[in-house]
């Protein structure tokens, strides 16, 4: 399993396989309930799968771009279905995806699952209050936080990088360019959401569109 030491090691990564494969990788994220609410019905969540699998992103045989799913580490459980099992379902069911994995350091105990195919990055960037992500707006400036605050870093280093792909007619903005919120999700998927609404009205930095495609798909949770 390839181990990543930065954020700036995954978005060479990301650009050495683009070189190596000729084709532009698309980079998108799930985020939905995790293991404290859980999915109610298993099935209705394989269908969204499915139908992100089927119509949303980009199939095997595309010549032009390829699919690199972030990942951040929920244990997948079949029989409590979370968000985890999501990413489990997508990869049996789409193993051409590359899936990238962002979790926090004290969690590496505990291993990572064998659909993880793209490598991992444990990260010392959190603290006890903000651990597993979100943002906060304080005194007017926006403060991001773990898991949240990698996925958003490697969005401008490569929105940075690849603004020529764009011009090129490529369709993408240059990070990431889809984002599914499966369920209600909990505190940080929440807030996540609405992050990348707040990232499509303006860019953090310079005031310009960011044009990210979100979708919130409505599941029913169990708790």
């Amino acid at each position: 399993m390839k181990k990543f030491n930065s954020v700036i090691e995954i978005k060479n990564y990301i650009l050495n396989r683009q070189k190596k494969t000729g084709k532009y990788i698309s980079i998108k994220i799930l985020i939905g309930n995790g293991d404290k609410k859980q999915y109610k019905d298993r099935k209705e969540l394989e269908k969204a799968i499915e139908k992100i699998a089927d119509k949303y992103i980009y199939q095997p045989n595309d010549e032009h771009y390829e699919n690199l799913f972030l990942y951040f580490g929920d244990v997948p459980k079949k029989d409590a279905p979370d968000i985890g099992y999501a990413y489990e379902y997508l990869a049996k069911i789409r193993p051409d995806i590359q899936i990238v994995m962002i979790q926090i350091k004290e969690m590496e105990k505990y291993g990572v699952p064998k659909f993880v195919n793209g490598g991992v990055y444990f990260h010392d960037d959190y603290d006890e209050k903000h651990k597993w992500g979100g943002f906060e707006d304080v005194n007017g400036k926006l403060e991001v936080y773990s898991n949240t605050k990698q996925w958003l870093k490697l969005h401008y280093l490569l929105k940075s990088l690849r603004k020529n792909d764009k011009k090129r007619g490529m369709d993408t903005n240059g990070g990431l360019d889809q984002f599914y919120l499966l369920g209600e999700g909990g505190p940080v998927a929440q807030g996540e959401y609405k992050l990348v609404k707040l990232l499509n009205d303006y860019n953090i930095n310079k005031g310009l569109k960011n044009d990210i495609d979100d979708a919130h798909i409505k599941l029913e949770s169990k708790y």
